[in-house]
């Protein structure tokens, strides 16, 4: 039977952040204090690969990997974006901006990164230390909250969810023009397989009384329009935030950050089948 949770071992975690790993494995990350989590799919305990604060990182969020072999972590309020050597754990780089760094996306050589604090895309250079370049998404507004993002089958162009504003922008990559794409899309974290994007998304006024599911919408070629498909959720979730896939199953991220100080451990990430949708 393939494992069902694993386990990222601490008394504080909250975890957010998820991507596969080059060797039937995963990274996650503890929005709490920054430790990077390994996990072999095989293992029901994740191992703590980086500890809180190194490299004076103390949260680590969205994350992705450039090449197979460099993990791109963002650092949430702190604006910085870390780049680690897979191999060695070693830092690549350490760059900033005044935001929030909330996910991120490599398309070819360039890393981008969504700020919640306001709406702009952030990217950055992965073979250079040129500075951050700002890609402005003006008309999402103050209250984007922008959050996970993709980049289209193509590459030509990202597609951002605007969480506070539950819409779903496409940017294009060639001259940063955006438009809406979807509505009533609140989501957090973003998958695509194929031509259908999930989302982890919520409904509610508070996070307290939110309900938590993932919403997938057909995305067509082209990706400049999107057909709602269908709704998931499951008993396991506990604030759910982000998502990966290792081909058979989803691997969802329960941050637990619902329950506000009584979150406890263990802090999980579940396994569940890929869902009717896809």
């Amino acid at each position: 039977m393939p494992i069902s949770e694993y386990v990222l071992p601490g008394d504080w975690v909250r975890p957010e952040g998820i991507t596969l790993g080059p060797e039937n494995d995963f990274f996650s990350g503890s929005s709490a204090d920054g430790t990077i989590f390994r996990c072999a799919l095989t293992s029901p305990t994740a191992e703590i690969w980086l500890p809180a604060g190194t490299d004076g990182r103390t949260v680590a969020v969205g994350m992705t990997l450039y090449s197979g072999s460099q993990l791109v972590v963002c650092g949430g309020e702190t604006g910085q974006l870390f780049v680690y050597d897979v191999a060695s754990r070693g830092l690549v780089s350490k760059r900033g901006v005044q935001g929030f760094l909330n996910d991120v996306w490599v398309v070819g050589d360039y890393a981008y990164a969504t700020d919640s604090s306001r709406p702009v895309i952030w990217r950055f250079s992965l073979l250079s230390d040129a500075d951050p370049v700002a890609v402005p998404v003006p008309d999402a507004g103050p209250d984007a909250y922008l959050n996970g993002i993709v980049s289209t089958a193509d590459e030509t162009a990202l597609l951002a969810a605007a969480q506070g504003t539950e819409t779903l922008w496409r940017v294009e990559l060639a001259d940063g023009s955006a438009r809406p794409i979807a509505s009533d899309f609140a989501a957090d974290g973003l998958l695509m397989i194929g031509n259908i994007l999930i989302g982890v998304c919520n409904r509610g006024q508070t996070i307290q009384d939110a309900e938590f599911f993932l919403a997938a919408l057909e995305v067509p070629d082209g990706a400049r329009t999107v057909i709602p498909i269908g709704e998931y959720t499951d008993p396991a979730f506990d604030t759910p935030t982000t998502l990966a896939t290792d081909g058979k199953r989803l691997l969802i991220v329960n941050s637990q950050f619902a329950k506000g100080s009584a979150a406890a451990p263990p802090f999980r990430v579940i396994g569940v089948e890929l869902p009717f949708f896809y």
